[in-house]
């Protein structure tokens, strides 16, 4: 182990990296993680958990309280897709683990997205920064991040957030950006624990029942993002996410087939018109609202804008009619539009942007070992 010290600075990067985590009534050994023999046994372990156990990916806890260097050879050694964990709200800081690793959780992202969403009176704009200081620090800028709104380490946002609308914008960011999305469980169910351990409730408790709210609204989201990832004419997977407009109280994202428009006026608003300048989409198509109960639809205008009216301070998540599936939700919309152009058509209408990354990040299977090694 390394000699003992608590760490005393986090700004001072040998103290993260070489002091224990911990305090005087739990104190937390870290290994030495510079001794070359233990350093080969990680690599020869992980590589045999990953075989025996037939692991299909890991989850890397404390992963800024060991060396970077240490990850490659690791990870090389492990042969499957990691995802760090470095909880940090600095974007540079952050990002540089996307050198040593596939994907990192965009804390960053998560220390604003809960700011812009914490009341009526706080400030989106931080959204709009968060993308842009992502593509600026992270390696393939977000699509290199899981993007999260829950984890076990912090309270959950019902403890502190008291609106249904919010709470849901939160969600759906989560969805409609670059990284991969990542719930907690029991967001379905509506938990609403505080800090640690009040946010580890026992799941059994929910009787685990689909018919809740957000069971429902989590379902559409999934299929909203699924129904853009099946879209043959779109590259939703590998087009990095767009601002397409914002003001200090909306965001509009804009990620080919899907934009994403939030709100944090909250539940108890009136209605609140918006036009969504720079939607990219052609003038005359159609598109559709795929979380509202009645797959309200609008047509983009002359000008290439896109009105909306937020009800209630409820998010939305546009589709074009031309990616939506009969089978799945807002089907038969999908069915029952007409004169709507093609899906080759409404692709070459939209200006997306060049994809300046070729790595795609695919999908995450079950099997996942979770571990630490600070």
């Amino acid at each position: 182990f390394h000699p003992f010290c608590f760490i005393q600075d986090y700004q001072n990067q040998t103290q993260v990296e070489q002091c224990w985590v911990g305090d005087a009534n739990l104190a937390l050994a870290d290994i030495n993680t510079e001794d070359s023999n233990i350093v080969s046994t990680y690599n020869t372990w992980i590589k045999n958990l990953v075989t025996t156990y037939n692991v299909d990916g890991l989850r890397l806890d404390t992963v800024k309280h060991v060396r970077q260097d240490f990850w490659p050879d690791f990870l090389s050694s492990a042969g499957v897709f990691a995802v760090g964990e470095v909880l940090d709200d600095r974007y540079n800081y952050t990002g540089a683990y996307t050198k040593v690793m596939d994907t990192v959780f965009n804390y960053p992202e998560w220390f604003n997205l809960i700011k812009a969403f914490l009341n009526p009176q706080a400030d989106m704009g931080l959204l709009s920064t968060s993308v842009d200081l992502t593509k600026q620090n992270f390696k393939n800028g977000a699509l290199s991040t899981v993007s999260f709104s829950e984890n076990h380490d912090n309270a959950r946002n019902p403890s502190g957030i008291f609106d249904p609308m919010l709470i849901k914008s939160i969600m759906t960011w989560t969805f409609g950006g670059d990284g991969i999305p990542t719930l907690y469980y029991g967001q379905e169910a509506g938990y609403s624990g505080g800090n640690d351990p009040m946010n580890r409730e026992a799941l059994w408790f929910t009787s685990y029942s689909t018919d809740v709210m957000y069971y429902k609204f989590i379902t559409k989201l999934n299929q909203a993002r699924k129904m853009a990832l099946a879209d043959k004419t779109a590259k939703f997977a590998s087009t990095p996410a767009e601002v397409a407009s914002s003001t200090s109280h909306h965001i509009a994202l804009s990620k080919y087939p899907m934009l994403t428009v939030l709100t944090n006026s909250g539940n108890a608003s009136a209605n609140v018109q918006w036009s969504i300048t720079n939607s990219g989409f052609k003038s005359g198509v159609t598109l559709v609202d795929v979380l509202s109960d009645a797959c309200e639809s609008v047509q983009v205008a002359s000008d290439g804008s896109v009105p909306v009216t937020f009800k209630a301070g409820a998010p939305k998540v546009y589709l074009p009619t031309t990616s939506l599936n009969s089978t799945s939700v807002c089907g038969t919309k999908a069915q029952a539009s007409s004169g709507s152009s093609s899906s080759a058509q409404d692709s070459a209408a939209f200006h997306s942007q060049a994809v300046t990354s070729s790595v795609i990040l695919s999908v995450l299977a079950s099997a996942f070992a979770f571990f630490a090694l600070a």
